[in-house]
């Protein structure tokens, strides 16, 4: 019976063992599940939906195999009105049949649409459908394909380079977590047809959460039946071999691995007596006695020993496969990490918005425009800078590299921009196109020395001139198309110890004002003329009420103030040259955003004119002005045109305050005579 029972409690650990390896084995499903497609068109873009991945359980991967393969997420909205204005594929999964379908997409008829990632005009049908998808293309005017790659839209891309030795596996994981909500894009450069070779795989989890406790109960299961087996065995042979002297547990056990002769001696010497050696077998019973036990107890012993063994090795192969099960948490049951799961995020109120531009793409669009900024500044070429830049920055960095490139000493350098974040930003909430951003940003000083380095803003060597830091710098960005990247269009240098009015954190997102809104202090329109009358007339016009002049030095040194100062300065030498000022509010229109706090950010540019007539003495046309406009010593007439731009704070009417200059940058953009 003790070997019956143990050997049902080996028999029972074997099965619970085999269960536990199997299940990292033989018993274990595909590590991945594969869906193919073949998209048989000429269309230059696929489009995968979010929630298409949540179809099939597992890590979603998208493979695309092909020259120029491309690959990127975005959010949907955004992804549906990059490709709406062209012929696309939609892939869906079809999990019943496993396998891809596609089915082709027309291009939106008008542009609007595109902005607002519409998807009429639907054509064709599943794989077979691209003639009639092609077909219905074919009544839309579709625009020129577009290069996706580099578009601020998207959270992640991927391409591979053609070396022209064939193109390797492009793979993009996207997490099914994120799948809500979120779009795949797939394409090659945009003029070539999408890559034919594109697959879905869905890496399945390995974890085997019995596996551990299967084999820890097979392991302690095939400890004790190998106890048992021995504690029957040590039964057993407690009855065999001489009785006096034996002592201490297993006796039975370790008299099998005792020598027969060393077990007599040793018996009768604990007695007093001589070892007795045991005869020839002479007489008949004696010797059959003696026979039997001689001839028995060598069997026996080896038998044992034999069993011994083979209980050992299972012993051995437990151990290892415990220790093996001890290695990963795979193998068990994991309770915490479930509880953690459960919480979901409370959904948005669809009343609200979204916020178009997550940090990280924010973060990717600052760092893009830093970088082209500076290498249009290291080589003076307003070409690099157009591919960011648009409007009164494009502008004002254009005319300064074409004095700079002219007259290398001229002392009016911009600030370099830097892609570190100031914590200070407003990003408009919408769904459809033009887009607003405004970012704050460290700069770093823009003049440079002999090696062309920029020079320390920490100070100069003369301790009468220091060196001003380099100021911070707010851009202004819009986006005026799913097609197009951000582009700056105002940078404004922010003035030193002002403090920025609370606003909305940027993942809430703010609403872009309209220009004639009533309930400030002047509409946003409004703010840049009524700022040009007072550089024009002085503190004294009735436009200057509105503002918060006290200590002004824009105010101080340019317009009215400065033409008087000048024509002061030309009375006194005896010249009769007259000096006035003009001054109006930019073509560009002025950008207005909400702070959350019942006023707006107001950014705007003001030109003013800077006008010298000339009578018996003539003004001179050099330095500067000879570099920007080519015209060369004694002029009648000279118009400088310098461009302001401005960032200012307007509260609420019923706020009771004045308009705050918070920050300019001035620049001489023209002459004229």
């Amino acid at each position: 019976m003790r070997y019956v029972l143990a050997i049902a409690v080996l028999v029972l650990s074997g099965v619970l063992l085999l269960l536990g390896i199997g299940q990292r084995t033989f018993l274990a499903g595909p590590s991945e599940i594969s869906f193919p497609v073949d998209t048989k068109s000429e269309a230059g873009y696929a489009v995968i939906d979010g929630s298409e991945f949540a179809k099939v359980t597992g890590q979603a991967n998208v493979v695309v195999r092909g020259e120029q393969a491309f690959v990127a997420t975005g959010a949907t909205r955004d992804v549906r009105g990059w490709v709406a204005p062209f012929l696309h594929a939609d892939l869906t999964v079809d999990a019943k049949q496993q396998r891809l379908l596609s089915a082709l997409v027309a291009a939106a008829p008008d542009e609007s649409e595109a902005g607002n990632g519409a998807e009429d005009g639907t054509a064709g049908a599943e794989e077979g459908g691209a003639a009639q998808g092609g077909d219905a293309a074919g009544a839309t005017q579709e625009r020129k394909p577009v290069d996706p790659r580099g578009s601020d839209l998207w959270l992640e891309e991927r391409s591979i380079d053609d070396a022209g030795s064939g193109a390797e596996t492009g793979t993009l994981r996207v997490p099914v977590a994120l799948a809500e909500g979120e779009s795949v894009l797939i394409a090659a450069d945009g003029a070539a047809p999408v890559p034919k070779d594109v697959t879905l795989v869905w890496v399945q989890d390995q974890n085997t959460p019995w596996a551990g406790p299967l084999l820890a109960a097979g392991g302690v299961l095939a400890v004790v039946g190998a106890v048992l087996y021995l504690l029957a065995v040590d039964h057993d042979r407690r009855g065999l071999g001489p009785r006096r002297g034996r002592r201490g547990p297993l006796q039975g056990i370790r008299n099998i691995f005792t020598p027969r002769g060393r077990r007599g001696g040793a018996a009768g010497a604990r007695e007093g007596e001589a070892p007795v050696v045991p005869e020839a077998p002479e007489a008949a019973s004696g010797g059959t006695q003696m026979r039997a036990l001689g001839a028995g107890r060598p069997l026996r012993a080896s038998s044992v020993r034999g069993r011994a063994r083979v209980t050992a090795l299972p012993a051995l192969g437990i151990v290892v496969a415990l220790g093996l099960s001890g290695c990963s948490a795979s193998y068990w049951p994991q309770f915490g990490e479930q509880a953690e799961e459960e919480p979901a995020p409370s959904p948005t109120s669809s009343s609200v918005a979204p916020v178009p531009v997550k940090d990280a793409q924010l973060d990717r669009i600052v760092q893009r425009v830093a970088a082209v900024a500076n290498e249009a500044d290291d080589e003076l070429d307003a070409a690099v800078l157009e591919e960011r830049f648009t409007g009164d920055a494009l502008a004002q960095r254009s005319a300064n590299y074409k004095i700079r490139a002219a007259k290398p000493d001229y002392g009016i350098v911009p600030p370099r921009l830097t892609d570190e974040g100031l914590d200070y930003e407003l990003v408009q909430s919408t769904e459809s196109w033009p887009r607003t951003l405004f970012v704050t940003v460290a700069s770093t000083s823009g003049a440079t020395d002999a090696a062309g380095d920029p020079e320390p803003t920490e100070g100069k060597d003369s301790e009468t001139e220091p060196a001003a830091a380099s100021p911070s710098l707010a851009l202004i960005l819009t986006q005026q198309s799913p097609q197009e990247n951000y582009l700056v269009s105002r940078v404004i240098a922010l003035r030193g110890g002002i403090s920025m009015p609370q606003a909305a954190p940027a993942e809430e997102g703010t609403a872009l004002l309209s220009n004639d809104l009533e309930t400030l202090v002047l509409p946003p329109g409004e703010v840049g003329a009524a700022f040009a009358s007072v550089l024009q007339n002085g503190v004294d016009g009735p436009e200057a009420e509105d503002f918060e002049l006290s200590d002004e030095s824009l105010v101080e040194n340019y317009g009215k103030a400065r033409a008087e100062q000048a024509q002061q300065k030309s009375d006194a030498d005896g010249q009769d040259l007259k000096f006035s000022v003009a001054a109006r509010q930019g073509d560009e229109p002025p950008v207005a955003l909400s702070t959350g706090v019942g006023g707006a950010l107001v950014a705007t540019t003001v030109i003013e004119e800077q006008i010298v007539e000339g009578g018996r003495y003539k003004p001179q046309a050099q330095d500067a002005v000879t570099a920007l406009s080519g015209l060369e010593g004694e002029q009648d007439r000279l118009v400088q045109e310098v461009a302001h731009q401005l960032l200012f704070f307007v509260p609420s009417k019923s706020d009771g305050s004045k308009i705050q200059l918070l920050g300019v940058t001035s620049e001489l953009v023209g002459v004229r005579n």
